[in-house]
């Protein structure tokens, strides 16, 4: 090349180098540029199941509760039939999920079991977009957007979703959002992915008790925004209600769910997801 690489092939170069440094630096840290799990140790990658119409394909999205922050660590009782799902790649579902914030327990696993033992599914995936301790904000337009984007750009090149879980919101009540800010949010996040082809039903959970971070009360101003979310024309349905647990024993720290918290979680949202199911038919 006459005097040298152009400006154009150097600006190209920067982007490659920056990008194979990037996934560097996550293969060292464990962790993906959002902060989620993207390594850890005995996962092993099994061949992913061709979907049919008894697969449940799951995107799980929101904070630390329904990312690996849970008490207690879950392994599938069918491990041949319930797998996690991230970047193109299928493993066993076991806590902690690759996809997720955290190397804790989780409480998507019980979901997947459950889903099983109702003999509605034969198969479930279960694919993780969750980051802890973020505002509704950062899924609409911040950064986690791209997340969600990246998410669902990886999974549709294998399967197509089938149910989406929303369960955040302990962020913005902790931060006082506005509920029509928190509504408005939700929408563009919405409109996000459904431009990106995801036309499965979104099962918005009621989400904002973490006493450590303000003081809670019950019918609070985000949760009044959650529960008006569901809207048939929109594909969005209510999903579980965590603030409505018995929180002395739903949370091991007051914040985070425990094993019953978790079995509650599972079976809430099992539960959502079936009456929907069936509505559907």
């Amino acid at each position: 090349m006459k005097g040298g690489p152009s400006s154009a092939f150097k600006a190209a170069a920067v982007v490659i180098l920056g990008l194979l440094g990037a996934y560097a630096l996550e293969a060292d840290s464990g962790l993906d540029r959002y902060g989620r799990l993207a390594s850890f140790p005995r996962k092993k990658e099994v061949r992913c199941p061709a979907q049919d119409a008894r697969t449940a394909v799951i995107l799980a999205m929101g904070q630390s509760n329904i990312a690996n922050k849970t008490e207690a660590a879950s392994r599938s009782a069918f491990p041949d039939r319930v797998l996690g799902f991230y970047r193109g790649a299928c493993m066993e579902a076991a806590s902690p999920l690759l996809g997720a914030s955290g190397r804790g327990g989780e409480w998507l696993t019980l979901l997947g079991d459950a889903l099983i033992r109702s003999g509605r599914y034969d198969r479930v995936v279960i694919i993780p977009a969750a980051v802890g301790g973020q505002r509704i904000g950062r899924f609409a337009d911040g950064n986690l957007g791209g997340m969600l984007d990246e998410t669902v750009e990886f999974a549709s090149m294998t399967y197509r979703v089938t149910h989406a879980i929303w369960r955040q919101g302990e962020s913005d009540f902790s931060t006082n959002t506005h509920p029509n800010d928190y509504r408005r949010a939700f929408l563009k996040m919405l409109a996000r992915l459904r431009r990106k082809g995801i036309e499965a039903p979104v099962f918005v959970s009621v989400a904002t008790y973490c006493a450590p971070m303000a003081a809670w009360r019950a019918d609070n101003p985000i949760e009044k925004a959650q529960k008006a979310l569901p809207d048939e024309k929109l594909g969005v349905w209510p999903g579980v209600d965590t603030d409505a647990f018995d929180q002395n024993v739903a949370r091991f720290d007051r914040c985070h769910l425990s094993r019953r918290g978790q079995e509650l979680a599972a079976a809430g949202t099992a539960k959502a997801l079936e009456a929907y199911d069936l509505r559907a038919k």
